[in-house]
């Protein structure tokens, strides 16, 4: 097949140089008797044109009324028959293989069982969401151990467990309370820390601050602390991103 190709691509780049050639001479021709430059480049386009018009007619021709008996004729000839049947084998295989490839496209392999894949899914997310949980608990024992009584750390612990799963914080909670070098830019900065790491919104992270934390923000409307969690400025828990990255 790509010999045959190749053949065509031949004879179809002689035919046109062959054009070009004569329509060259045509142009010289038409020079030759006195007229102008651009009546000769229109000589040329136009035998160029003609030429290829009548070399696609004369195919057409061939293929359709000529092709027949030339192609009885040279069957004759048992080189000529191999190569004819070699050819045909060709574009047999040719066309098989199209087809397998188009009913492969047309019925894809079975895939695997919807309900194992939704539930190794499911299991692989549950376990990354407690894997997320025990970091943060891990960093709130370790931030507030200093400056919190072990009930009232015990139940900021069980708070935030609420709050990683959407469960919502009673209204009224129990009061945790906190050490005085514990300041709102503290507590700010820790709701930001846990927050981020369950990719919580800002209003999320007030609201959970200021009711877990209320005695020690009631000064503070929900709104403004949304607004200042990122807040700079002398504080002992910092920002931290890192929370979200070793998870």
């Amino acid at each position: 097949m790509k010999t045959e190709g190749l053949e065509k691509q031949t004879l179809t780049l002689l035919v046109f140089s062959a054009n070009v050639i004569i329509g060259a001479i045509a142009r010289q021709m038409v020079l030759h008797h006195g007229l102008d430059a651009f009546n000769g480049y229109v000589a040329f386009m136009v035998c160029i044109l003609v030429l290829t018009a009548i070399y696609i007619n004369l195919q057409t021709l061939f293929r359709k009324m000529l092709s027949p008996y030339f192609e009885k004729f040279f069957l004759k000839f048992s080189c000529y028959r191999e190569r004819a049947i070699s050819i045909s084998k060709s574009d047999e295989e040719s066309i098989e293989k199209e087809v397998a490839v188009e009913e492969t496209d047309a019925n894809p392999p079975p895939s695997p069982d919807y309900e194992q894949i939704r539930q190794s899914v499911m299991k692989d997310k549950e376990r990354i969401e407690q894997e997320k949980l025990a970091t943060v608990l891990t960093y709130t024992r370790e931030s507030f151990a200093p400056y919190m009584k072990e009930d009232d750390l015990d139940l900021l612990c069980k708070y935030i467990c609420l709050f990683q799963a959407d469960k919502d914080v009673p209204k009224i909670p129990q009061s945790i309370k906190v050490d005085s070098a514990i300041r709102t830019i503290d507590l700010m900065h820790f709701g930001w820390n846990i927050g981020y790491q369950f990719s919580k919104t800002g209003i999320q992270i007030a609201t959970f601050i200021k009711r877990v934390f209320a005695e020690a923000l009631k000064e503070n409307e929900i709104f403004t602390l949304k607004s200042k969690l990122r807040l700079d400025g002398k504080c002992t828990i910092k920002i931290d991103t890192s929370l979200k990255q070793t998870a």
